[in-house]
């Protein structure tokens, strides 16, 4: 298992930067250079202020013709399930990857706080992500515990990564517009 933490801080109201990132991540994924696309399958009201998300963030990336048929699929998507808690402006989230899903899991919760005396917002995001043992089938086992240090130390930099720069197109998004409409 592999934990990562990071945050980003914006000059933006708590509030717009909760709201865009929750309401509007498909406008966000066309400024991420490595996004084909976020499209939201499923929006459904909780209780208590919650409200569950479940997105498929597509990768423009394709996988190569010779790693197609080892992995069964032929394009890098992720399914993020996400429950956002207007109460707290905590999100909850689990990533479920196209490539080995049953090697991979990938959970966390990015919390919104105010910052820059409440000028701004600090977004912190922590999180794990574990490659399970067997996802090397048919190849020496002897590699499999330095390609899974090396997948996990690549993937926990990258999420954090990604989601600083959401925050970052988030922040110009709500610049740009001057305001958002309030969902």
């Amino acid at each position: 298992m592999k934990p990562f933490q990071s945050f980003t801080m914006v000059r933006q109201p708590l509030e717009l930067v909760w709201l865009t990132l929750r309401d509007r991540l498909p406008e966000i994924a066309a400024s991420l250079d490595d996004l084909e696309s976020i499209e939201v399958l499923e929006r459904k009201a909780e209780a208590d202020n919650r409200l569950l998300l479940l997105n498929r963030w597509s990768a423009k990336q394709q996988i190569p013709h010779l790693l197609r048929d080892k992995l069964g699929v032929s394009s890098i998507y992720w399914l993020d399930r996400a429950l956002w808690d207007d109460s707290t402006h905590v999100c909850s989230w689990s990533i479920e990857p196209s490539v080995m899903p049953d090697h991979i899991e990938c959970r966390g919760v990015t919390t919104y706080s105010p910052a820059m005396a409440g000028r701004g917002t600090k977004v912190t995001f922590e999180g794990y992500f574990t490659l399970k043992p067997g996802f090397l089938d048919g190849l020496p086992a002897v590699l499999e515990p330095v390609l899974s240090g090396f997948v996990e130390t690549l993937v926990s930099s990258l999420i954090p990564h990604n989601l600083s720069r959401a925050v970052d197109s988030a922040h110009h998004l709500i610049a740009g517009t001057g305001n958002i409409a309030l969902s």
